[in-house]
């Protein structure tokens, strides 16, 4: 085996990317405090063609070196926009039509392998703050809630963990759509 040259990989150009058609997601970040989880956050939903990020809070926005560390780019190439409370994110979201589902271990929750996917429907996604999570006040907003089954000691995960694991989940069942 033979690891491939930048140029073999053919990536695309940030022009041609926001010409190219994106999943109906929409990841929502409620009070991210690490830059280097928002910067990663960036990268995987560029990597899946997520259609926008919604920063939220505290969450930091670019141009930030900070960001620019894990993102490597993808500030530019993804569409973002800043929000001073997750709640007005959460209701214009719904105005336009979004199935609104918070990441979050809650009485009720779907685990994220029995989630059934609905191609009429277009998503958000909510990813909470590292140690509090999503706030209740958003979760009370919340369609539904999706939980990561977790089996060790721990019940929890690094925020830009989770959001690899719901991105690539969404664009592996919603894909199938634009592809």
């Amino acid at each position: 085996m033979r690891k491939l040259s930048t140029l073999e990989l053919n990536r695309i150009s940030v022009e041609e990317f926001h010409q190219t058609t994106k999943i109906p997601l929409v990841v929502v970040l409620d009070n991210v405090r690490s830059l280097h989880n928002v910067g990663s956050v960036f990268r995987t939903s560029d990597a899946f063609l997520v259609e926008s990020i919604y920063l939220c809070g505290i969450t930091a926005t670019p141009p930030n070196a900070e960001i620019h560390k894990t993102a490597l780019g993808a500030e530019f190439s993804m569409n973002w926009k800043f929000f001073e409370d997750t709640n007005c994110a959460v209701e214009e979201l719904k105005k336009m039509g979004y199935t609104i589902v918070a990441i979050e271990q809650v009485e009720g929750s779907v685990a994220l392998e029995e989630m059934t996917y609905d191609f009429s429907k277009k998503y958000a996604v909510i990813l909470g703050n590292e140690v509090k999570g999503v706030q209740q006040e958003v979760v009370d907003k919340c369609d539904f809630c999706i939980e990561i089954p977790q089996y060790g000691t721990k019940h929890s995960l690094n925020v830009s963990v989770t959001g690899g694991i719901i991105i690539w989940e969404f664009f592996k069942n919603l894909s199938k759509q634009i592809v």
